[in-house]
């Protein structure tokens, strides 16, 4: 009785094993630079567009990040920096699994005073009042 529930178990399994290794996945390798001073941007926010998982990283102080086993055929990685213009990388997964960017270069915002900043002021004084 044993023999032919192993042997079941045994056909499910191998039929998984071949499917497991069919979905596309991406690693992406860059360094964001500022195109004004070519110099590297450190803590920059690289991340993928309308991701509900939140994938994503920062640069380190030589402006490299890496992002590793991306799903999707097609990727749209968002590279964003307060006081620089948000940039978009597309990528193709399906031409190479390994893609290096070599620089990514942003440019600074133009105008700063049309730039909105959001934040709530939290008050740790006690209302009385009902």
């Amino acid at each position: 009785m044993k023999t032919p529930l192993i042997l079941f178990s045994l056909l499910m399994i191998s039929c998984l094993i071949p499917t497991a290794g069919s979905a596309q996945t991406a690693n992406v390798y860059g360094k964001v630079m500022d195109k004004a001073t070519n110099k590297p941007l450190y803590g920059v926010n690289v991340c993928l567009e309308d991701d509900p998982l939140g994938i994503g990283t920062i640069t380190n102080e030589n402006g490299e990040f890496r992002l590793w086993n991306l799903p999707g055929d097609t990727i749209h990685v968002l590279i964003r920096c307060d006081g620089y213009q948000t940039y978009v990388l597309k990528i193709s997964s399906s031409s190479s699994p390994s893609q290096d960017v070599q620089e990514i270069y942003l440019e600074a915002e133009t105008d700063q005073d049309e730039k909105q900043t959001s934040f709530r002021w939290f008050s740790t004084k006690k209302d009385n009042h009902k």
